[in-house]
């Protein structure tokens, strides 16, 4: 059995692959200081330690306890507006704590490694074109910009300590599980996808569409929506292609399919047949008109392919939101 650690394995998406790698046979370490993430969304299963991943000395003697054996890089900063308000917080959270965990992760000789970066980073190059991974990148906010650098660091900490990494570049990521028994618990979150859910039950009283002047169909941003389960799938086959000798690779996760804001609102409202309350705001500072992907790579090595829909998405946040 091989044991890998996640750092913000507390978190949203940490949470979830905490749950596949755990299903898949793998012993699971969980390593998260809860300052965004939940013990009650770490699987009972996995060991978990509450602690800053900065803090060198805590977490090698985490690594060194525990045999560690691959490390997924879940933790960091992740609300594009807010890195536009608080450049300075994003670097120091998703380059300096990336920079203190590889570190570590060079000092103990750990030779496999997963990052959880954002295709954020094509910024407006993929407009009407789905993005490869070999697509220019060109982000345009902070948050962005942090994960490209990281992106880079990764690269050449490899290089020279010969380590294997995984880099998974992220599309928009909603849902739950499908039994509800987990979600994105963040308070107040600021994702299409909740914030729709939250509105339709009464818990927002608005839900702002952020401009309707970009330059697609109905004026707003087209995305590809990912279910976190297939992420989560993702990174347990990303896992099995490092265990089995996998060399350094970067893959898009991704559905191949765009929707706009509206076109969102709209497929809520028709699946739950409730109307929803929309107000139209000015844009947001750092939002592409269009981000598409082309997932053909992780199709093709690691046999992924996205199983849930967009209403799958829409209804599993709903009723995730529902309970509380």
């Amino acid at each position: 059995m091989h044991t890998i650690l996640v750092t913000g394995g507390a978190g949203y998406i940490g949470s979830h692959t905490v749950k596949r790698l755990l299903d898949a046979g793998y012993k699971v370490i969980v390593a998260d200081d809860l300052s965004t993430g939940h013990a009650s969304a770490v699987d009972k299963r996995a060991v978990f330690y509450q602690l800053d991943v900065r803090d060198n000395q805590a977490f090698g003697n985490v690594l060194d306890q525990e045999q560690v054996e691959a490390v997924l890089h879940c933790a960091g900063k992740i609300v594009v507006s807010e890195s536009v308000k608080e450049p300075l917080k994003y670097f120091h959270h998703n380059v300096s704590g990336l920079n203190e965990v590889l570190k570590v992760v060079a000092e103990k000789g750990i030779k496999k490694f997963m990052f959880s970066s954002t295709a954020s980073i094509y910024g407006n190059n993929c407009f009407n074109i789905k993005a490869v991974e070999t697509t220019q990148v060109a982000p345009t906010n902070p948050y962005a910009a942090s994960k490209h650098i990281g992106e880079q660091m990764i690269h050449w900490v490899s290089e020279r300590y010969q380590m294997n990494y995984v880099i998974f570049r992220y599309f928009n990521v909603a849902g739950a599980e499908m039994d509800a028994s987990n979600g994105l618990r963040t308070e107040n979150p600021t994702h299409l996808v909740p914030s729709i859910n939250l509105t339709l039950l009464g818990k927002r009283p608005v839900f702002e569409i952020f401009g309707d002047d970009y330059q697609t169909a109905d004026g707003t941003c087209i995305r590809d929506y990912i279910h976190v389960c297939d992420l989560a799938r993702a990174h347990q086959l990303g896992m099995d292609y490092l265990f089995n000798g996998g060399q350094s690779t970067v893959f898009n996760l991704g559905t191949e399919q765009g929707y706009s804001v509206k076109q969102v609102a709209d497929t809520a409202e028709r699946i739950t047949g409730i109307p929803l309350n929309v107000k139209i705001s000015e844009r947001r500072s750092g939002d592409p008109d269009f981000v598409l992907a082309n997932a053909g790579k992780a199709r093709e090595r690691l046999d992924w392919v996205p199983e849930h829909s967009l209403e799958e998405i829409i209804q599993s946040d709903f009723h995730w939101r529902k309970q509380f």
